[in-house]
């Protein structure tokens, strides 16, 4: 049984990750540390010599921080790790550029895609439409796995709630614009015809007159216009929607869940496994993040009895205490999961900020330090 591998061979399992995998995502609740975990994978991808790019689909962009940069963008970034002489790049969503470039490559013609460009619906939506971001993540992840550029991409995912959403944004939008309802709305004067109470389509026309006058732009027109410009470009949508859940369920690919060892991250690290395996997506294991790996001293007769001496022993039980508890904890969750725990990274006083920072976490997840 896999989770009865000794500590040292557990720890390997994140060096074979990142030598055999083409795609790793980081998922877990929030509050666990997944953007570190990310960050430092991405540090161990590139010390393994292994051309690695990180992706932020986090909208609160925590990966910046744990990278100590100022700022990230759809443009790569650089980031060099000067005690390897290696680097790899860093990345952050752009859901406005990536809808553009996607409206780009699949409109008929120039003609069609700056008449979307220039709806004033498409403008005001390409950020905002429902799904959109997790739609253009899915995007953004597939053009960066097919440009050649890189041997692994690791992904720093939204928190758990939001990752059925992100892994189910291909698909949802394309039943949304292929649905009934919006084809209905790239002709709205056909409401009109399809009423047979003349009382009513005189109500029904009052009605749409006036949402056109009171938003104080042609609603219908550029609503009509919107729905009707991206028909023309569904199969290009639906062709890239198969690809990318291909790619989500790839061999190469490995979901890695991100959890602390609190009741609370637990039970929800346990409800994503089970929500990825219905959905058949190759989870690889476990990371167990901020867990107190404490180191037992041999047990003595002699207590203390001075009050100092006497408060350090009371504080050597409780974190000792605390450490086993943990330890049976995660133990019984991989056992009952059934999936590797991967590496255990010991709490940090002070969260990683830099790159050399991460460095310490990148070879706890290796196995090539101590977790004490």
């Amino acid at each position: 049984m896999r989770t009865s591998r000794s500590p040292r061979r557990r720890n390997l399992l994140v060096a074979d990750l990142l030598a055999e995998k083409t795609l790793v995502l980081c998922v877990g609740c929030g509050g666990v540390g997944k953007t570190t975990t990310a960050a430092a994978l991405a540090v161990a991808g590139a010390q393994a010599g292994r051309r690695t790019a990180v992706l932020t689909v986090d909208p609160a962009q925590r990966l910046k921080t744990a990278l100590g940069l100022d700022g990230l963008s759809h443009e790569p970034r650089r980031v060099h790790i000067a005690s390897a002489k290696r680097s790899f790049d860093a990345l952050a969503l752009d859901t406005k550029r990536m809808f553009d470039a996607l409206v780009e490559r699949f409109a008929p013609d120039a003609e069609t895609a700056q008449r979307i460009f220039a709806n004033r619906l498409y403008q005001e939506l390409s950020n905002e439409l429902a799904g959109s971001a997790e739609y253009m993540a899915m995007e953004t992840l597939y053009d960066l796995s097919h440009s050649g550029r890189y041997d692994l991409l690791i992904v720093d995912t939204p928190p758990s709630a939001h990752v059925h959403d992100l892994l189910a944004a291909p698909n949802r939008l394309l039943t949304l614009l292929a649905s009934r309802a919006v084809r209905f709305l790239q002709s709205p004067a056909s409401l009109l015809q399809t009423t047979t109470s003349a009382p009513a389509r005189i109500a029904l026309r009052t009605l749409l007159q006036a949402l056109e006058r009171w938003s104080g732009l042609a609603l219908l027109r550029d609503l009509s216009e919107f729905v009707g410009g991206f028909e023309s470009m569904l199969a290009g949508f639906a062709q890239r929607a198969e690809h990318i859940d291909k790619l989500l369920h790839d061999p190469t690919t490995a979901f890695v869940v991100v959890t602390s060892a609190q009741p609370r991250t637990i039970a929800l690290a346990e409800a994503m496994v089970n929500d990825l395996r219905e959905g058949g997506y190759p989870v690889a294991g476990v990371v167990a993040n901020r867990v107190h790996a404490f180191q037992r001293m041999a047990p003595t007769s002699h207590e203390p009895t001075d009050p100092i001496s006497t408060k350090l022993w009371a504080n050597y039980r409780d974190l000792a205490a605390r450490s086993a508890h943990e330890h049976t904890v995660l133990t019984e969750f991989v056992q009952r999961i059934r999936l590797p725990l991967l590496a255990t990274i010991p709490v940090q006083a002070v969260p990683p900020t830099s790159v050399a920072g991460l460095e310490h976490l990148a070879a706890v997840l290796r196995g090539t330090q101590g977790n004490d």
